[in-house]
């Protein structure tokens, strides 16, 4: 009852189940490995989640920065906690302060440095505003950096660029290219 055109299309099917089926267990084999999974699965549970958070670093018996932030998720195996709407002051030379805000920020557990993202806004205490979308603070050198473009507004400078190296100690701003500026003597001149 079986015609041969029906038969070939039977060996056809069981042929290419079979195929798929080697197929998928070579790729689960070389997935899992021999001893369990390959990869770490990205944690998006953490270790401890804390809500009205309240950070700060002091060294030598001074205070180096004060951070708050709505909440904080801490992940020790990753060696990071994830802050919502962090507010971090820097404080400088004498009565400096410099106020950074953002979105989303970061603390590195190991080194205390710190990442925010998100319409990212510096405030310093002498007037300057400097707007970014991502910025990095590094506690050692105490420097901010970012390769995003940045907007710097103050007394006398409306300024743009790409880059941006911030020194917190020198109380200095290195922009790195692409700057453009308006330069208003008006305010200059009563300095």
């Amino acid at each position: 009852m079986s015609t041969p055109l029906f038969k070939v299309f039977k060996y056809l099917v069981i042929s290419l189940i079979f195929l798929v089926s080697i197929t998928v267990a070579g790729f689960l084999y070389l997935w899992m490995g021999r001893k369990g999974a390959s990869y770490n699965l990205p944690r998006i549970i953490p270790d401890l989640k804390i809500e009205g958070v309240h950070l700060t670093r002091a060294l030598a018996g001074k205070m180096e920065w004060e951070l708050k932030a709505r909440s904080a998720d801490f992940f020790r195996e990753e060696g990071v906690t994830r802050l919502d709407a962090p507010k971090v002051v820097f404080f400088g030379n004498g009565d400096k302060r410099i106020e950074l805000t953002g979105s989303k920020g970061e603390v590195f557990n190991n080194t205390n440095d710190l990442a925010v993202s998100g319409d990212v806004s510096i405030v310093s205490s002498d007037g300057y505003t400097l707007r970014s979308d991502l910025l990095r603070y590094y506690s050692e050198k105490k420097i901010i950096v970012t390769e995003s473009k940045v907007f710097l507004k103050g007394r006398g400078i409306d300024m743009e660029g790409v880059g941006m190296v911030a020194d917190i100690e020198r109380d200095r701003i290195f922009v790195k290219k692409g700057v453009k500026a308006v330069l208003s003597t008006g305010e200059w001149g009563k300095r």
